[in-house]
């Protein structure tokens, strides 16, 4: 079996740094070609067009997440069965996601196409920007499948240990979408919904190029005809590690979009172009943080599956220190980016929308450790199949973003809907840390491989005695 990482050997710091990097990167530059996007559609069809596409970011993160949740929880699974060497069980796993995968994103495709409208508008989004929103939204959750496809690629090639293939192939992605969306200067007549076409196409491209270079980089997963047969059994243990990480997104994503809706509800519309834009910002630095997180499934899966339990632990102290690393580079690149970057999305806006952008963005920053721990533990235990309690970290979130975001904008105005966002981080990482602790009690507190090897010296010794 081909590898290119084996997480249950070497420094555990080491393992986890330079894994997470391409991770860390690969999440930019998804992050880059989307502002890409939002650049381009500002310079074609002007600034109320491209906050209609920003504001829909939270609508987005709840249905797309709930589809990666799922590929995401198929790909913890895959990596332990890659950490106990089980090759028999990882196709199985790979042709069982891959039909899930397609099943579950066409239902959902056609459910959210019919509710965007209406989501929109509980969201009470402004009049100038829905019409643009919905044309550009709808094309996204039409090709839901062709992205959640892509999306599964990338878990599955990190679960084999590979994490640089997938920002080779999210290059391409990203320069064919930014050459699609480029056709909005040739042909006037392209409205906002080609922004997501180019989006949709794209990615259903990556995808194709993703599953040949598994096929062909990982020949232990080489499908045949009975590997796509679904089996009620197994396809349960899949559905129980990717349902709830599927759900908890759902739950995060909903408090954003309460979040969303406080800002709409300021009395200056400014505040939601400012917020929709800062909030683009924002996710390219927070990105960079769940770089780590993501590389600490795969760390955390592996080890899992190969009985590791003391290695485990101590990734979890490795990625505390990486954390620190990461935080400064995003906090300190949120800062002092926020204008720079909201000019380059809103050229034309009032110059009041970049004071609001920097007010956003500092906020945030300066509270990025906690979402780093937010993330790093929540991988964690979803790692260790525990994924189901992750959900308790998303409604700790999901009251705190709601309580803070509309009293604290009653109180305080646009500053204090934006320390909704910090408060819940720190409610989701503490509940999620306190869960993990309480998890990891329970673990052995010596490794398999060790107590095997105990094992096997007293029983060498008793034959000796004899």
């Amino acid at each position: 079996m081909k590898k290119t990482v084996d997480m249950t050997k070497g420094s555990p710091f080491k393992l986890l740094l330079f894994f997470s990097l391409p991770i860390a990167l690969g999440f930019v530059l998804q992050q880059l070609y989307s502002l890409g996007d939002s650049f381009i559609v500002s310079l074609s069809l002007g600034h109320n067009a491209v906050t209609g596409v920003n504001v829909t970011g939270s609508m987005t993160f709840m249905v797309l997440g709930f589809a990666q949740g799922i590929s995401a929880g198929f790909g913890i699974v895959l990596a332990q069965y890659v950490g106990s060497k089980d090759e028999h069980n990882m196709r199985k796993t790979v042709g069982s996601a891959i039909l899930l995968t397609v099943i579950i994103t066409a239902i959902l495709s056609v459910i959210t196409v019919i509710l965007s409208r209406p989501l929109l508008a509980l969201l009470e989004t402004h009049e100038d920007f829905i019409d643009h929103a919905d044309s550009y939204i709808k094309t996204i959750f039409a090709g839901l499948v062709f992205t959640t496809l892509y999306n599964l690629s990338d878990q599955i090639m990190r679960a084999m240990g590979d994490s640089k293939t997938p920002v080779l192939i999210l290059i391409l992605c990203a320069i064919l979408n930014l050459g699609l969306n480029s056709l909005l200067f040739i042909f006037p007549s392209l409205t906002v919904a080609w922004a997501g076409w180019a989006t949709v196409i794209s990615q259903g491209i990556s995808a194709i190029v993703g599953f040949i270079v598994i096929f062909k980089k990982f020949p232990v997963l080489r499908l045949k005809l009975h590997h796509f047969r679904l089996k009620f059994r197994f396809c349960m243990k899949l559905l129980a590690m990717g349902l709830p990480m599927a759900i908890q997104f759902v739950i995060t994503a909903s408090g954003c979009m309460i979040q969303q809706r406080a800002f709409n509800i300021l009395p200056d519309p400014n505040y939601a172009m400012a917020q929709g834009t800062a909030g683009k910002i924002d996710n390219i630095f927070g990105m960079v943080l769940n770089g780590c997180g993501a590389a600490m499934a795969t760390y955390a899966g592996q080890n899992y599956g190969a009985k590791n339990y003391n290695r485990l632990r101590q990734g979890l102290k490795a990625g505390l220190l990486v954390g620190l690393i990461y935080t400064a580079f995003s906090t300190i690149g949120a800062i002092s980016l926020a204008i720079p970057l909201t000019y380059l999305l809103l050229p034309s806006a009032p110059s009041v929308v970049f004071t609001y952008s920097q007010q956003y963005l500092t906020i945030q920053g300066i509270c990025y450790y906690f979402l780093f721990a937010l993330f790093l533990f929540r991988q964690a235990l979803q790692a260790v199949g525990k994924s189901s309690l992750t959900i308790l970290g998303g409604i700790v979130e999901l009251v705190l973003r709601i309580f803070v975001s509309f009293t604290f904008a009653i109180w305080f105005g646009f500053d204090g809907a934006c320390i909704s966002n910090p408060l819940a981080w720190l409610g989701g990482a503490l509940c999620f840390i306190f869960l993990f602790i309480a998890v990891a009690k329970k673990f052995p507190h010596a490794d398999y491989n060790v107590r095997v090897g105990e094992e096997k010296t007293l029983a060498s010794s008793s034959s000796n005695e004899v």
